[in-house]
């Protein structure tokens, strides 16, 4: 987003307050280092950011048509989410989605910045949205982390530690399942919103050339897992290289692919660097039928890529 800009209308809830999390005290919650403050700092002279909370739909889609983009600031706050607050539903609380949906039928561009707690369903914001950036509960710094984000100061590289659903009908959901969790629903797609791992940036990267080492038999020696990645976008930035292992012959049942590493390399534009993992067979044990860590011979598949579910995938064999 560019800083100059003629008006920007910072609207919504969390559009101005810094939240901390379950732990922090209500009169912590709020302050000058919240996004609509850190944005006015961090913006041109000579833009002018408007400000809205939301509270009033028809005043806030007033607001948002006098601006060339609009930053919302939606989800979650103190006593909300966290211990003790468990939620019937994981959509937008309150009336947000309806100032959503208003904003965005103004046709005015739109980012949305969820400050949650917990995986929201975000379904209709995901087709709608261009660009959303989840912030968590980010703390003290939280608003100037997210200006600095939003006006490409920082280049993220966050990647999403749990699955986001599309419904809370599809809880639990998880990316390390068994494999006989493969049931569809009636009312639609079953694959989740945002799967685990999953995070973008403002450059791209490129998986090439997996290769896997394997140990001689019987010996205790790591499998080495090595894969080449290019920054293939014109800025510097972090990618978040993932492995994942599924044990296809097993005792019992496993996985369809479980984390077992990962990497943040620096890459400059054009620039490329092989990453090798050392695969530990002591990470390859399972909990098998005699109740005992063993780590067993047979088939395994390796998957090395951006999320849990896209990514370069080979098998080995561990005698």
């Amino acid at each position: 987003m560019k800083k100059d800009l003629q008006r920007i209308a910072v609207i919504g809830p969390n559009a101005n307050t810094t939240r901390l999390g379950d732990y922090s005290e209500a009169a912590h919650e709020s302050s000058g280092e919240g996004m609509f403050e850190q944005i006015k700092q961090a913006v041109s002279t000579n833009t002018e950011v408007l400000f809205s909370d939301g509270e009033n739909i028809p005043e806030a889609v007033a607001i948002a048509g006098k601006a060339d983009v609009v930053i919302l600031g939606l989800g979650e706050w103190l006593k909300i989410s966290g211990e003790g607050f468990d939620r019937s539903d994981l959509n937008l609380p309150g009336k947000q989605e309806e100032l959503l949906e208003a904003i965005v039928a103004t046709g005015k561009p739109v980012v949305l910045v969820l400050q949650n707690g917990r995986p929201l369903s975000i379904t209709w914001a995901a087709k709608n949205v261009p660009a959303i950036l989840e912030a968590w509960y980010p703390g003290e710094s939280g608003g100037k982390a997210i200006a600095e984000t939003l006006f490409g100061d920082n280049n993220p590289a966050g990647r999403l530690p749990v699955t986001f659903p599309r419904s809370v009908g599809q809880l639990p959901d998880y990316y390390n399942h068994f494999p006989s969790k493969q049931g569809q629903y009636v009312e639609g797609d079953s694959s989740p919103l945002f799967v685990f791992g999953y995070g973008l940036s403002y450059t791209t990267f490129q998986y090439d050339d997996l290769n896997i080492t394997t140990p001689s038999a019987g010996s205790t020696n790591d499998v080495l897992v090595s894969c080449k990645i290019t920054n293939t976008g014109d800025r510097a930035g972090d990618e978040v290289v993932q492995l994942y292992v599924r044990q296809e012959t097993a005792s019992v049942a496993t996985p369809i692919k479980a984390l077992k590493g990962f990497l943040r390399i620096h890459l400059q534009p054009e620039e490329s660097r092989t990453v090798t993992f050392n695969l530990k067979q002591s990470d390859l044990a399972v909990w098998n039928a005699n109740q005992e860590w063993q780590v067993e011979p047979g088939e395994y598949t390796v998957t090395v890529g951006k999320n849990s579910s896209d990514g370069l995938k080979d098998r080995f064999n561990l005698n």
